[in-house]
């Protein structure tokens, strides 16, 4: 957890980050699919709690992930909020994005469910496994691998879609798949079970939002309320918990027994988490890391094929000029 010495750099980053003029506010587009860990976005917009900072935000479904970073690289989307991963996957730096919030850590809400005999990540050697490549599953796949001295050499890759590869394994066509919830839960139909779930690997499976760099070095103030209307979602959820999620499954158009199921493998972020994980304007946070890492797996398969550089691709500063003005915890 951080420590109260941030509290001077975060005052000095909010003046820094005042623009040198007022520029119009722009209506920030922000794209994302139906997904329960942006519940607290959709939380913000449905309260107002955006335009209590003055954010002008319109948050737009799109499920195609090439097709966003397209539109995020032509100007047409300001924001986008999708994992970590992703970002790396589709170079946020050859983009032109930058992380500037997180929004859910993955606890438990996917993970790598195998058949009985496999008792440890070693025992994956020379076995059938299942997973998307370029997905949050996969991405990991690669880490808990690599966390035992493996890769993907070591195993039998089938590259299918998460959803697919946990119903394959269920019927018994895989010995294991990176995969997530219902197929998690299922896998004690065959005699499996969860080999590891991102319950065991805090931060690395994150759900971050992004904006162009232009907008964030233009229309610094609001980038920074929408990040406070995070925060106020937050502080709502925790208040009043059960309408809060009401608001969230309908604004997502899923039931609520369904968005509290989901909810159970994901944790939202406190304003102390995101210091953390994303830093400050001067200091690198957790997620320059995973990047790091992620970005030496990506180059080392030929998937990224730039380098990618994890102090291009976030920026602390509306996270620090959000806090500057929300001290409380």
């Amino acid at each position: 957890m951080i420590k109260r010495a941030i509290a001077a750099g975060i005052i000095a980053a909010a003046t820094l980050f005042k623009p040198a003029f007022a520029a119009e506010t722009p209506s920030l587009k922000v794209a994302m699919t139906t997904w329960v860990g942006y519940g607290l976005l959709h939380l913000a917009q449905e309260k107002g709690f955006f335009a209590a900072h003055d954010a002008k935000v319109e948050l737009v479904s799109v499920q195609d992930k090439a097709s966003t970073a397209a539109a995020i690289a032509t100007g047409r989307l300001d924001g986008w909020a999708t994992t970590v991963d992703t970002f790396i996957f589709y170079n946020a730096q050859k983009i032109g994005v930058k992380q500037v919030l997180a929004v859910d850590f993955s606890a438990g809400g996917e993970g790598l469910v195998t058949a009985s005999d496999i008792k440890t990540v070693k025992d994956l050697k020379g076995r059938r496994i299942g997973a998307e490549e370029g997905s949050a599953t996969y991405f990991f796949l690669l880490n808990v691998l690599a966390d035992e001295g493996l890769s993907l050499k070591d195993i039998d890759l089938q590259n299918m879609r998460a959803g697919d590869a946990g119903a394959a394994f269920v019927a018994g066509r895989l010995d294991g798949a990176a995969t997530w919830d219902p197929w998690l839960s299922q896998a004690g139909k065959r005699s499996g079970h969860v080999l590891v779930s991102s319950r065991d690997k805090p931060g690395l499976i994150v759900d971050t939002v992004a904006f162009r760099s232009d907008v964030i070095e233009q229309h610094p103030e609001a980038v920074a309320g929408f990040i406070q209307g995070y925060f106020d979602a937050y502080d709502y959820w925790k208040a009043n918990s059960e309408e809060a999620n009401k608001i969230m499954a309908d604004a997502l158009g899923i039931k609520i027994d369904e968005f509290r199921a989901s909810l159970a493998g994901l944790q939202f972020v406190s304003r102390e988490d995101n210091a953390a994980y994303i830093g400050s304007a001067d200091t690198a946070g957790k997620i320059a890391e995973v990047t790091k890492r992620g970005a030496d797996f990506y180059k080392g398969l030929g998937l990224l094929k730039a380098d990618l550089d994890p102090a291009s691709v976030v920026d602390g500063r509306p996270l620090a000029a959000a806090l500057g003005g929300q001290a409380k915890h």
